[in-house]
Parts: C-alpha cells; sequence; structure tokens
C-alpha cells in the first residue's frame, strides 16, 4: 500500500515537471520567433502588416486624420495639402476602434506634437471590438499600450506572458511585409474603385429601416473617445471632428455624446452624413458605408473648403 501511494506521488512530480518544462520550452520558442518578427515589423514602413504605424510615428506631419476604413478611403491627402497648405498624413485603418484611436495618438505624440488632428468619427460601439489587435506589437516597448491593453483585457498580463501573443494571426502577414518589400504608406490615403452594383440598392434600402439601438454604446469606447480629446486639449492641438458621407442618411451612435464633448471643448464638427449631395447617390459609392475614389475626392474638396472657411474665421 505503501510502495503504491510513492509510486504515485513519484509519478505526480514527474508529469508535473514534465508539464513546467514544457510551458518553459514553448516560452523558450515563442520569445526567439517574437524577436524575428519583432525586427522585421518594426523595419517595416509600407505593405498589409499594419506597419503603417511605424511610418506615421516617425515621420512629422502638420496635421493626421484618425479614424477606420471611413478616414482611410474618405480624406485625400493631396487635395487637403493644396487647400489647406500644410502637410498631411491619413492614418485612418480598416476595423479600428476608438480605443486604438486612442493608443495611436499616445505613440504620436512622445515623437511630435501636430498642429491639427481631424477625427472622423465612427459609432462607439463594440462593433470594432478586435480593432486593438494592431497595437500589440508595442505592449512591452510602450507602457501607454500597454495601460491601454491591459484594460480593454483582463487576461492582457495573462496572454502576453509569452511574447508570441504580441504578433497574434500576424506571422505571415509580418513575414511577407518585411520580405516583398511595399512602399511605405507615404500619404496613407487609400481610395476605393468602382461603382457600387445596382443590385444591392434595395437591400441597403430595407435594411437602412431598422431603429438603432442608442443602448448599444460601448463604455471602453467612449472612454477612450474622451480621454483622446483631453490629450489634444492638454497638448494644445486644434481637434477637428468630421463625419463623412453615407449612402443612407444617418448618423454615429453616439452623436448625442460627442456633440456634448464637442459643444464643452469648443471642437467644431462637420456632419456630411446627411448631404444632400451624396445620400442615395450610387455614382459616389463603392457600399453604402464608403465613397468611391470620385466620392471622396468630391468630399475632401468640399471638407477643405469647409475647414478653410472655419480658419479664417479667426
Amino acid at each position: 500500500m505503501d510502495k503504491h501511494s510513492y509510486i504515485s506521488n513519484s509519478n505526480k512530480r514527474f508529469i508535473f515537471i514534465k508539464f513546467f518544462a514544457f510551458l518553459f520550452l514553448t516560452w523558450l520558442v515563442s520569445t526567439a520567433i517574437y524577436y524575428g518578427l519583432n525586427y522585421m515589423y518594426m523595419s517595416s514602413y509600407g505593405g498589409n502588416s499594419g506597419a503603417q504605424i511605424n511610418h506615421m510615428i516617425r515621420t512629422r506631419y502638420d496635421a493626421y486624420i484618425f479614424g477606420a476604413s471611413r478616414a482611410s478611403h474618405h480624406y485625400d491627402t493631396e487635395i487637403l495639402e493644396d487647400i489647406l497648405g500644410m502637410s498631411f498624413f491619413n492614418a485612418g485603418d480598416d476595423g479600428k476602434n476608438a480605443t486604438y484611436q486612442l493608443g495611436l495618438l499616445k505613440m504620436l505624440i512622445v515623437k511630435h506634437t501636430p498642429k491639427l488632428i481631424i477625427y472622423e468619427i465612427g459609432d462607439l460601439t463594440s462593433s470594432l471590438d478586435g480593432g486593438t489587435v494592431d497595437l500589440y506589437p508595442y505592449y512591452y516597448s510602450n507602457s501607454d499600450i500597454r495601460d491601454i491593453l491591459i484594460k480593454r483585457d483582463r487576461w492582457a498580463k495573462l496572454k502576453f506572458l509569452f511574447p508570441l501573443y504580441a504578433y497574434n494571426r500576424k506571422l505571415f502577414s509580418v513575414s511577407k511585409g518585411f520580405l516583398k518589400a511595399s512602399p511605405p504608406f507615404t500619404t496613407g490615403f487609400r481610395p476605393i474603385q468602382g461603382e457600387m452594383h445596382p443590385g444591392e440598392l434595395q437591400r441597403i434600402s430595407e435594411s437602412s429601416r431598422n431603429p438603432i439601438n442608442t443602448e448599444l454604446l460601448d463604455p471602453q469606447a467612449t472612454a477612450s473617445f474622451r480621454s483622446f480629446v483631453s490629450i489634444c486639449k492638454e497638448n494644445e492641438i486644434q481637434l477637428v471632428f468630421s463625419f463623412s458621407p453615407s449612402f443612407v442618411p444617418r448618423s454615429p451612435i453616439g452623436m448625442d455624446m460627442i456633440q456634448g464633448i464637442a459643444r464643452d471643448e469648443s471642437i467644431p464638427i462637420f456632419h456630411y452624413g446627411e448631404s444632400p449631395v451624396f445620400c442615395y447617390n450610387p455614382k459616389l459609392f463603392k457600399d453604402a458605408g464608403h465613397l468611391n475614389e470620385e466620392g471622396a475626392r468630391l468630399f475632401t474638396k468640399m471638407f477643405a473648403d469647409s475647414l478653410t472657411i472655419f480658419f479664417n474665421q479667426d
């Protein structure tokens, strides 16, 4: 009986040692791969790996455009530069939420304080909850990013014990972006070609009749948005809110809160979401939420002219 108990305890110890040896070996492999990927990522300035962040925070521009896909596809930086007489970079990126915008701003102001930021406001909901993934590579090197990710995910500290998690789902895209050199995003503007397919019109019209639930506001998104505004104010950055055209007239979810912040902080809002020039005009859109290149250039010209009038009021 004692012998059986002794053997059983020995087996448990052996299994315990093997388990932790496996964890340690996994950590070593993860760390080694992480350093290789980190070198490739931080050396990249273009491509689809998300490394446009590197170009943005290491190059000085007078003004930046923040936001998700509607920002990246709707604001032609060359037109803005020609009309406003300052250098622009479009930092918009597909599927990026308010928390990502906050992290991006915090990394930017460490290197450079711009004169102007145009924020393409979007829905302050959890619909873009995965939008912070491109901040992961900066978890270890930037304490602000680390704090943001820990606040958003209570398991973040545990997940990042294995360094390779910083490049979650990016193994091949980072390698491709490094090995197959791509030009840097010198302007950030990514126009969309083509017009809206006629078959989509009826479907879009029907779906637009569904009521918007104002209770979908995400507390973390709204907190990140407020922090973004506060940082701009503290650093004396001129902040401008804009909502570019949609095929179906609409306002972003959370607009009442945004208008309240704008009023309290004297931030101008340019709302084109219900503009008759664009609404229900399929020749200016690629889909319900995104202008095509022709629409983007027309919108940018109108927006830049409005900004010029606003700035000349002083």
